[in-house]
């Protein structure tokens, strides 16, 4: 290739140069592209191709809740006002999905007493207690979906919080749950409908939860749902007293249980 592009600027240099309006009378002509013929000119590299884009993650969310499995795991009483003539609206007051206001001072009993966790679920109203620990990791990674209220735990010294989930979202995939059940207008309850008599194997549609981190499932508010980055969080400070169980994979079937074999019987002769 450029041996003949070579051969081509001599043939251009023997021609004599044709003067061009404001050019200099002599002066050789300016050698443009067209001179040189196609197939001495240099090819050029074709661009290089994009790798198209990764599709990306679904969000992945759990359900965070009590460890039952631990032994001798202390009950916590629901929180009450240290203000005997105060009183609390209710046992849900804490985990309707909103923020809480004027609720003053709070405690909570210890029976039986048990070694300190950092996370349990008190009372009826199913409240999340956590500790100092895992207070600093809601209060780092999701501020705007908490209110960690300080609470007096009996005969405890360590400080700890309510963790109150202040986001309601509605995301519930009822046909992914193993089994959700609605309240509807036959059942005289016209302010329940739509929300949910039972769930069986929660499933929530990441797609719908707005870049949540924490917050409670409307219709089923009993369930606090944690995004992975928290989940993660957790597990490396190794708190105590909890337990995950992802909501955004597809609920496993039921194993079925194997026949038992039957013994055959000696045949009478």
């Amino acid at each position: 290739m450029f041996r003949r592009l070579t051969e081509a600027l001599r043939v251009l240099t023997r021609r004599s140069p044709r003067n061009s309006p404001g050019s200099t009378p002599g002066a050789p002509r300016q050698l443009l592209l067209s001179d040189v013929p196609a197939d001495a000119r240099p090819r050029t590299k074709p661009a290089a191709r994009r790798a198209p884009p990764r599709p990306t993650r679904p969000a992945r969310y759990f359900d965070l809740h009590d460890d039952f499995r631990i032994p001798g795991r202390p009950e916590l009483s629901d929180p009450v006002a240290v203000d005997p003539r105060q009183k609390l609206d209710s046992v849900w007051l804490f985990t309707s999905g909103a923020r809480v206001r004027g609720v003053g001072r709070l405690r909570l009993k210890v029976t039986p007493p048990g070694p300190p966790l950092d996370f349990s679920l008190a009372g009826a109203g199913l409240t999340p207690i956590v500790s100092a620990r895992v207070a600093s990791v809601f209060r780092e990674l999701a501020p705007h979906d908490v209110q960690l209220l300080p609470v007096e735990v009996e005969d405890r010294s360590e400080p700890h919080f309510i963790l109150v989930a202040t986001r309601l979202v509605r995301c519930i995939d009822d046909r992914a749950c193993a089994e959700a059940i609605p309240y509807t207008a036959a059942d005289g309850l016209p302010e329940r409908v739509g929300h949910y008599r039972s769930i069986s194997g929660l499933r929530v549609d990441p797609t719908r939860t707005n870049g949540a981190r924490v917050f409670r499932t409307w219709g089923w508010p009993v369930s606090l749902i944690v995004s992975e980055g928290i989940k993660e969080a957790l597990e490396h400070a190794r708190i105590t007293g909890a337990r995950f169980a992802e909501v955004t994979e597809p609920p496993r079937k039921p194993r079925r249980k194997k026949a038992a074999a039957k013994k055959s019987r000696p045949k009478r002769r």
